[in-house]
């Protein structure tokens, strides 16, 4: 009868600094309470239910001793303690001290009815707490149809063709999933992101949020359903690719055939090359909605948070957040890529309020255009800034200034490592010329080093403005980016 009271009690002031470990935990009479705790190997959990009539009840925690007391064959006939097992990896993490990589039970669904199963976690890298959802390893052959793919060899986690795709819904937060995908052996190559869309559902890919992706040619945009209504199919080549809305099938998920040469699962062009296929790929999940933000790339990599060069989420200037392309190796890394126009695959920008903000949200666009957030990446009160023209030239110019070139004429030039000079260079600022919204070619009516050209007839072949250094004289160049560190 005494232990009975220590382990009920009603509801008094008492109850201050009561659910937590150290203190313990208190179950309103009638209702009950899922509790996983640190205790053993792969922590000990619990739903108790407390039947009493009339009295909450106390949950002793604070020890091991006393919470295997409590669960044990003495409590009291109104408790009932059904064994369960945590939800994931990311719950065994956040609850035990230091879990290692390995296998353990989890019950992703909680108390909802499935049962419980051995999964894979990853427990120490991109943070941790990883679950694997998917492997496949070439050595084990070929999922037989697309359908296969979606449950496969669920008791054998560590096994060449695994799947329990089946159980994404299980790991949403919010409304969001979000995945991971790794390519063992090519370890400068993986994708972290989120999306508000199960990959298995017949829809267009949507909420697609790049958080760490260095995997990101071939119009990757996350993970769809490869074959349905929702758009062009890869003709059952895989369940799952992030070729989003095209008929390939890059980052497949879920192969039913080889491709390429050496034979294996298409990658991207990136991570092996345009026609080889790895042997294996991996797709983890994590129910977790958050992320840090960073104001720049630049921030990203003094940090320690970059992972390479590809597709981050930034916030510069607290305007809000969006994704962009960071390149983390040139001219010591840090550059947000603000601007890149590709006249020879999607011709002019109709104004120059377009060339201002155009695509913000698919940083790797053919026209794509971020300057209306220009005034968030100062530093010190100036811009670092740098213009290449990718497939013409390697030169490119790098300068800080302190006027913002899309408001105004050039303030503050400083060069840092020029390649070009020639028409007039000296920074950028706000044209003067209809023909673009910004140039290079300082106080003068030329409009050398276009950033953001809207006239479709300069030059022989016809393109976008460089310098005559870099693409000769009255020759356009097919593409131009600018970058801001």
């Amino acid at each position: 009868m005494k232990r009975q009271l220590l382990w009920t009690f009603l509801l008094t002031p008492f109850l201050l600094g009561i659910n937590s470990l150290s203190e313990g935990y208190r179950i309103v009479k009638g209702s009950s309470l899922r509790l996983y705790l640190p205790y053993g190997a792969e922590g000990s959990c619990y739903n108790i239910q407390n039947n009493h009539a009339s009295s909450d009840l106390f949950v002793p925690t604070k020890t091991n001793t006393e919470w295997t007391s409590f669960t044990g064959a003495s409590k009291p006939a109104f408790i009932v303690a059904t064994q369960c097992y945590p939800k994931s990896c990311k719950e065994i993490k956040d609850t035990l001290a230091s879990p290692t990589d390995g296998l353990y039970t989890i019950d992703s669904d909680g108390l909802a009815g499935n049962a419980s199963y051995q999964a894979y976690c990853d427990m120490t890298t991109d943070g941790g707490g990883w679950t694997r959802i998917f492997r496949h390893n070439i050595a084990g052959g070929y999922f037989a149809n697309p359908a296969d793919a979606t449950s496969k060899n669920t008791a054998a986690p560590t096994g060449n063709l695994y799947s329990v795709l089946n159980k994404i819904p299980d790991f949403a937060v919010n409304g969001k999933y979000r995945f991971r995908q790794t390519w063992p052996g090519y370890s400068a190559y993986k994708n972290i992101w989120l999306q508000s869309t199960n990959p298995l559902s017949d829809v267009v890919t949507a909420g697609w949020t790049p958080i760490q992706a260095t995997a990101i040619t071939d119009k990757w945009g996350g993970l769809e359903l490869g074959n349905g209504t929702h758009g062009p199919t890869n003709s059952n080549n895989s369940l799952l690719d992030g070729s989003v809305q095209i008929t390939d099938w890059w980052y497949a998920i879920g192969s039913t055939v080889a491709y390429g040469s050496p034979a294996g699962i298409p990658a991207n062009a990136a991570v092996l090359g345009p026609s080889a296929g790895v042997a294996e790929v991996n797709l983890w999940i994590k129910e977790d909605d958050t992320y840090t933000s960073y104001s720049s790339c630049k921030a990203i990599l003094d940090a320690g948070a970059s992972i390479g060069s590809g597709l981050y989420m930034i916030n510069p200037g607290g305007g809000g957040e969006i994704p962009v392309f960071c390149d983390m190796t040139s001219d010591g890394g840090g550059w947000t890529r603000i601007f890149y126009h590709d006249y020879a695959a999607a011709g002019v920008f109709a104004s120059k309020a377009e060339a201002l903000n155009l695509n913000s949200g698919t940083p790797l666009a053919t026209k794509y255009s971020i300057l209306n957030r220009t005034a968030g990446f100062y530093r010190s009160g100036k811009l670092e800034l740098r213009i290449n023209w990718p497939g013409t030239s390697t030169k490119r110019n790098w300068w800080t200034q302190t006027s913002n070139f899309t408001l105004s004429s050039v303030a503050g030039y400083v060069p840092v490592a020029l390649d070009t000079t020639g028409n007039l260079w000296g920074g950028l600022e706000l044209s003067t010329s209809p023909q673009t919204l910004a140039d290079g070619s300082v106080g003068s009516t030329d409009w050398f080093y276009a950033i953001g050209m809207i006239n479709a007839s300069w030059g022989s072949p016809v393109g976008i403005p460089a310098s005559e250094d870099v693409s000769g004289i009255g020759v356009g160049v097919p593409r131009v980016e600018l970058w801001v560190k």
